[in-house]
């Protein structure tokens, strides 16, 4: 992974530059209920800290799960649109049949999918262990940066590198959004094109996140009808 030296205005963690809109005033804000605005802070922050771990960690168990069906000896892969409807089909059937839930509300949405790329970079040999009988194995891998993180780069080659560097640098996500646009912005001057686009406004239904458009030019070239 490249560094790059801090060229680019900030977004995310200030309001300094000309084109924003609305301004962030600190001194403005209060708290329902006589809780200082400190305080509320601070719990909000362990509050999602908490919220954030114990996702992971039941996604972790979700995804398992999921690749540990076989149907007419069809095995799951990622991402899951790649599998043939034959396996999916009868996998929601069992859910809803056998188990008695539909958990279609989790793995339909945006979120799910994008952050089960992930497991098998983050824990080697991830079908093989157990998330349930060797949880500490599974544990989220980051001490400084929490779920969200992952998200704003899930499509970038060197995403578990930059993960690290915010996580040794203790950046704020605030801040490790705009270290992501110098980033960015720096490599497709490295490159002399823009292959990383700024997703933040071409899907409003997810928050930031950045585009590698080779990867998805190269999805768009590989795209094949299996049934």
């Amino acid at each position: 992974m490249r560094h790059h030296k801090k060229t680019y205005e900030n977004v995310f963690s200030s309001d300094d530059r000309p084109k924003a809109t609305v301004k962030l005033y600190v001194e403005k804000i209060s708290v329902k209920g006589g809780m200082e605005v400190e305080e509320y802070t601070k719990l909000f922050k362990s509050f999602l800290n908490d919220f954030y771990s114990n996702l992971f960690s039941n996604c972790v168990k979700l995804s398992w799960m999921r690749r540990k069906f076989v149907y007419y000896n069809y095995e799951t892969i990622l991402p899951m649109s790649r599998n043939p409807r034959l396996l999916n089909t009868a996998f929601v059937k069992f859910l809803r049949r056998n188990v008695g839930k539909d958990i279609q509300i989790i793995t339909r949405g945006k979120f799910f999918a994008k952050l089960e790329l992930y497991f098998d970079d983050l824990f080697p040999g991830f079908e093989e262990g157990n998330p349930f009988t060797n949880p500490d194995y599974y544990k989220f891998p980051f001490e400084n940066i929490s779920l969200e993180y992952l998200m704003a780069v899930w499509q970038l080659d060197d995403r578990i590198l930059l993960l690290k560097e915010a996580d040794k640098q203790k950046m704020t996500y605030a801040i490790f959004l705009d270290y992501i646009i110098n980033h960015i912005l720096s490599e497709n001057e490295v490159l002399g094109r823009n292959r990383y686009v700024m997703a933040l406004n071409q899907d409003r239904n997810f928050p930031f996140w950045v585009k590698d458009t080779d990867k998805d030019l190269q999805t768009r070239k590989g795209k094949k009808r299996k049934w």
